[in-house]
Order: C-alpha cells, then sequence, then structure tokens
C-alpha cells in the first residue's frame, strides 16, 4: 500500500507546478500500485494541469472503478467535465460527490460554478452560499460570488464579495483582477486603477490584468498607455486573441493612426491567435445545389446594443428571401431588443462558453454556406474560428477595418466608408453596396421632437452623445473655437462615465483651458433607458461629430430626433461614418472638409434659426425615406450580394 508520505511527495510537485516531475513519480507509484484510487486521482489532476483533459478524464473514471466512493474522484472529474464544456456531465458527478460526502465545500463552489455557465444564478448563488456555510473563510466561492453577481448585473453585489474574499485571502490576484472590473463598470476608474495594478504586482506575467488595465486606459482616453498595455498581455501571452483585437480597436482612437502599422498588427492578429494546435479534419457539408442559402451570422450584440441597432430591422428582410438564417451568438443578451432577435433565425446557438474546435465543428455540420462576422475586432468576437475557413465563402461586416484574416473573403463597404484609394489596407476583398453598407433600425418609441431649444433658449446648444473616450483633447479644442465663435452657444454632453466626479471635473478643466466658462458646459451622467437618452436630443440644436472614432450608433439617432449632425470627412473606415451616413441623407452640407469648415458650417447654421428650425421638423421624415434606414432596399442589395458571391464561388469550384 502507498504511504500518506508518498502521496504527499507528489501532492508537493504538483503544488510547486514541477508537473513533470510530478507525472514522472506518480507513475512509478502506479506500477508498485496499480489498484490505487489516490494515484489514479492524483495522475488525473497531473494530467488537467497539462490541459490533457481527456487523459485525465480517463484516470478520474479508473479511480472511480477502484472505489466508486471516492469523492474527490467525482469531483475532479467533473472539473474536468467543466473544462471540456460538457457541463451537464459535470452536474451529475458533482452531485455525485456531494452526495458522498457531507459539507462537501469545494464541490459545493465548482456546482455553483457551472450553474453560473449553465445560465442559472438561483442555483449558482444556492451552491455558493452553501460552501460559505460549509467554509466561512473560502476565498474561492467568495470570488465566485461576486462572479456569479457581477455576470447577472448586481455590481454592488459582486464588489462586496470580493472584498470579501481579499480579507480571508489578501494576496489573491485573480480577485483584485475581477474587483477591477466591477469598479470600471461603476465608473470607479481609480479602484479599478488601483486593483489592476495590485493584481500585476501581485502576479508578474498575468496576462488578462494587463489586457484589462488596457481596456480602462483606453475608456479613459489615454490610447497610447492603452496599447502599451495590450502588448504587455500580448508579449506575456502571444496568442491572446483578445487582446489583439483590444489593441487594434484601440488603434482606431488615434489621431496619429497608421494603417499600414494597423494591418501589420491585424495580420499579426492572424498568425498568432490560432487557438487549436492540431490539425481540423471536418468537412462542409453545405449543399451544393441549394435553393435557399445557409447564412450564418457570429455576433455577441443581438441585442440593446448598436450591433443589434444595424442588424434588426434588416435580418427582418432577409428572413423573407431565399435563406436561411443560422445564429451563433457569442452573448447571451435578455435585454429589451434581444427578444425580437430569435425568431428571425431558423435555429439559434449559443456559442458563448464553447470552444473555437467544437463550434468549427458546429458550423461544419450546419452546412453554413456564407458565414458572416458581425463584429470585426469589437468585444467578445469570435474572429479566430474564421481561420479555418468551417464555411465555404466568408464574410465580414460592421467591423473596424481589416481584420486580417485572409480566410474571410470579403468586407461589406460602400463608396464612402470604402474608398478606392484604401483598398490596399485591407486582406480581404472590398464588396461595396451601392450606396450605404448597414442599416439603421428605427426606435420603437413613440418619441416626440420638441420644437427648436434655441427658440425658447435664445442660444444654441451644441450636443455630443457619444462615448467620451472619442471626445479627445483636439476634439475638445476643435469644439471650444465653435463655442467662442457662436456667442452664448452652450455645449451639451452625456455618458454614464460623467457620474464619476474626477472625469467630470477633467472635462470642465479641459475646456476651461480653451477659454470656455464653466457655465457654457453641460453635462449630464447615466441615462437610466435607451428612450431617456434620445430625449435628451430635445436639449439639442446641433449634434456635434468627434473624430476620427466618429459617431454611427449616435448619429443615426441624431437625425432620427430631428437633431443635424456636423461631420469632418475623414481618412479611414471608422472616420467615414459621418459622411456615408450625412451624404445618404442629402445633407452634403454638413460635411467639413477641415477644421476650418467644420467651425464654419457651425456659424453659419446657428445664424439662421428659420432653417435650422425647418430642418428639424422635417428631417426624422427625410431619414426615414433614406437609405440610412431604409431595410427593404438594404436587404434587396445583401440579398443579391450573397447570390452574387455564391454563384461566383460556385464557378471557381466547379
Amino acid at each position: 500500500m502507498k504511504t500518506q508520505v508518498e502521496i504527499n511527495e507528489i501532492v508537493e510537485l504538483l503544488n510547486a507546478k514541477k508537473v513533470l516531475e510530478a507525472e514522472k513519480k506518480t507513475l512509478q507509484e502506479l506500477k508498485k500500485n496499480p489498484q490505487s484510487e489516490v494515484l489514479y486521482n492524483l495522475l488525473g489532476a497531473i494530467l488537467a494541469e497539462q490541459q490533457k483533459l481527456n487523459e485525465a478524464v480517463i484516470n478520474y473514471k479508473k479511480s472511480i472503478e477502484i472505489n466508486n466512493n471516492y469523492a474527490q474522484a467525482y469531483n475532479n472529474l467533473g472539473t474536468a467535465f467543466h473544462k471540456l464544456n460538457k457541463k451537464e456531465k459535470a452536474v451529475e458527478n458533482y452531485h455525485k460527490a456531494i452526495k458522498l460526502k457531507k459539507n462537501f465545500a469545494e464541490a459545493c463552489n465548482n456546482l455553483g460554478n457551472v450553474m453560473r455557465d449553465l445560465n442559472k444564478p438561483k442555483e449558482s448563488l444556492l451552491y455558493l452560499n452553501e460552501a460559505l456555510k460549509i467554509k466561512p473563510n473560502y476565498a474561492e466561492a467568495y470570488n465566485n460570488l461576486g462572479l456569479t453577481h457581477n455576470e447577472f448585473g448586481n455590481k454592488q453585489d459582486a464588489i462586496k464579495n470580493f472584498k470579501k474574499a481579499l480579507e480571508h485571502k489578501p494576496n489573491y490576484a485573480e480577485v483584485y483582477n475581477s474587483l477591477g472590473i466591477s469598479y470600471s463598470d461603476v465608473s470607479n476608474f481609480e479602484e479599478s486603477l488601483f486593483c489592476y495594478n495590485k493584481a500585476i504586482k501581485l502576479k508578474k506575467d498575468y496576462a488578462i490584468a494587463y489586457n484589462n488595465l488596457g481596456n480602462l486606459f483606453s475608456n479613459l482616453g489615454k490610447h497610447d498607455e492603452a496599447n502599451t498595455e495590450y502588448k504587455n498581455a500580448i508579449r506575456i501571452k502571444p496568442d491572446y486573441a483578445r487582446a489583439y483585437s483590444n489593441l487594434l480597436f484601440n488603434l482606431n482612437y488615434k489621431n496619429d493612426f497608421d494603417p499600414v502599422l494597423y494591418l501589420e498588427e491585424a495580420k499579426r492578429f492572424r498568425k498568432n491567435c490560432k487557438s487549436i494546435k492540431k490539425k481540423i479534419l471536418f468537412e462542409h457539408k453545405h449543399e451544393k445545389e441549394p435553393k435557399k442559402l445557409k447564412l450564418g451570422f457570429v455576433s455577441a450584440d443581438f441585442g440593446n446594443h448598436p450591433g443589434g441597432f444595424f442588424t434588426l430591422s434588416t435580418l427582418k428582410e432577409l428572413k423573407k428571401k431565399n435563406f436561411e438564417l443560422i445564429a451563433y451568438s457569442t452573448k447571451e443578451r435578455n435585454d429589451e431588443l434581444s427578444y425580437y432577435f430569435r425568431p428571425l433565425f431558423n435555429k439559434w446557438n449559443i456559442i458563448e462558453k464553447k470552444s473555437d474546435e467544437d463550434v468549427i465543428e458546429e458550423i461544419f455540420n450546419e452546412g453554413i454556406h456564407i458565414l458572416i462576422d458581425l463584429q470585426g475586432h469589437s468585444a467578445k468576437n469570435r474572429l479566430p474560428i474564421f481561420i479555418y475557413k468551417p464555411a465555404p465563402i466568408q464574410v465580414t461586416w460592421l467591423g473596424q477595418g481589416s481584420t486580417g484574416i485572409n480566410e474571410i473573403d470579403y468586407f461589406v463597404g460602400s463608396p464612402q466608408i470604402t474608398p478606392k484609394h484604401e483598398e490596399k489596407y485591407y486582406v480581404e476583398k472590398i464588396y461595396r453596396l451601392p450606396k450605404i453598407s448597414q442599416c439603421f433600425t428605427p426606435p420603437s418609441y413613440n418619441l416626440e421632437i420638441k420644437s427648436l431649444p434655441a427658440k425658447k433658449n435664445k442660444f444654441i446648444t451644441f450636443g455630443c452623445l457619444n462615448k467620451l473616450t472619442k471626445v479627445n483633447d483636439t476634439v475638445i479644442s476643435l469644439w471650444s473655437k465653435i463655442l467662442l465663435s457662436v456667442p452664448k452657444s452652450k455645449i451639451l454632453l452625456k455618458n454614464k462615465d460623467l457620474d464619476n466626479k474626477k472625469i467630470y471635473e477633467s472635462f470642465i478643466q479641459k475646456f476651461k483651458k480653451n477659454k470656455i466658462n464653466e457655465d457654457r458646459i453641460i453635462l449630464l451622467g447615466e441615462s437610466k433607458t435607451r428612450k431617456e437618452l434620445l430625449e435628451t436630443y430635445n436639449e439639442i440644436d446641433i449634434a456635434l461629430d468627434p473624430f476620427p472614432f466618429q459617431g454611427n450608433t449616435s448619429t443615426c439617432e441624431s437625425i432620427w430626433m430631428g437633431v443635424p449632425v456636423i461631420t469632418l470627412k475623414g481618412d479611414r473606415y471608422l472616420f467615414h461614418f459621418g459622411e456615408s451616413i450625412n451624404t445618404n441623407i442629402n445633407m452634403k452640407n454638413w460635411i467639413a472638409k477641415d477644421f476650418k469648415e467644420y467651425i464654419d458650417i457651425a456659424k453659419k447654421c446657428s445664424s439662421d434659426i428659420d432653417k435650422l428650425s425647418d430642418i428639424r421638423i422635417n428631417l426624422r421624415k427625410v431619414a426615414l425615406q433614406s437609405p440610412v434606414f431604409d431595410a427593404l432596399s438594404f436587404s434587396q442589395n445583401l440579398d443579391y450580394m450573397f447570390w452574387e458571391m455564391w454563384n461566383k464561388f460556385k464557378k471557381i469550384a466547379s
């Protein structure tokens, strides 16, 4: 029989991360004691540490065959199944462990985790609280309780539990990282910064914390600092797809944007972020002569999100055509708009917590003809799956520029946002739709457009409801010149981050540096609802588009509320949105070629109140009849585009 001393020696090697030594020692001991359930369980744990999860499962099962009352082996088997995304099997084994061993805090904690992943918050909280009843100082359970509260929107409860975890385990780097995320979510950026730095101090190679620190800096408009942290994350983890995507997204905010550098970074993403090391052996199973094309849409944004606003009305029209629509949702949303998306699809797949390999196999087996990325490098994208070409034709639409993935065949553009002279900055072939590349779904609210505020106020109110990270120092300088050029005028900014006193004061000071007194600045915080946000436009006479990362959703919402937008002609994909929208609503005279003309348009339009009032009265009607909102015409263009792509592919394939 194996002595406890020798078992402890293997455990010590494993805890010291001397995994290969632990494996060698365990195999040696198994030759002497082939019926040791403890050794097979330890071997399973060692293999799991090496991410050899299927081999770990085999050894946990051998342990259980020897002793089917071995609770720890059932718990470990559950963990392996959870990591393999076999959640129901994980639940089954955690329950067996708890049945065999009363007051098994670790198994309760693990069961709480898997319930969170199964989107069962009540059950998750139940088991995590049970773990804490058994073991009141269980820092890991407090951390998981915080993660559960955070995932389901209870930010303050999340923060409270993360703090409890740190009381019991003060040097818990992962909790500091999670706490940093929660603080950032509630616009407490000072505490968020402290937590990320603390996590990194405790764990030098903590790539996730570096990435999140980058996100914080990007949100604060500190884009150079953000780039540094994203690169730190990538240095530690060269295949870190999320950090690469965040880096690429962040580059778009920079005034000194270099399209050559952007494309180089995008290509590096493609080169380094193949998540599956082995060769994929799946085969396409698409119908060769389809009466209906199967279109697969990959997105996190099927709901109350800009991505949802630009797809809902279009998908409603595409559903009526010769297509089967298949959703691959990378985030399960439950909001006021998500309810409308599911019925539009012939099949709805939640892939949020599925591995790339499982998703790729699913797409192959589904027989998708054209797979469409709806995000580019924005949050929760699943671009790495496109590297493996799970569909014969692949398209990216609604992104921020080239994905860098040459397995994606087409980038959907338009005459304004993808001009011919910029084609060299894409690895994809540009497919230009006739007028516009995306169609906005009008809000469902019956919101009245009130009369021009200037008539009552006796002064012009300029406004911007974009993310503050878009409102950089150059933007503030230009807007300040407008305010100085238009007597008595004011500017209104609204964003949840303005609820943070330091952010609020920093914007006051930025305008003051540009000779704008505080009484000419209106700063408003978070809107509780989208409707409340839209109603703010009734306080604005003229909207100002930021740059270089221009408004898109905000510009469409502004014109829907009768508020015209002054925009700047740009030099890259995300710097062309304003030009594209204003061109398509016949407001070309509101597109400035440079800073001087931007100011001149503001002065000229501010001086004619009657004309501004007429625009306000008629702009919604004009916009709704324009390509910007015309989903019927837009879907016809997409219909033609998809079938043309397929027919070209079929011709080449034959």
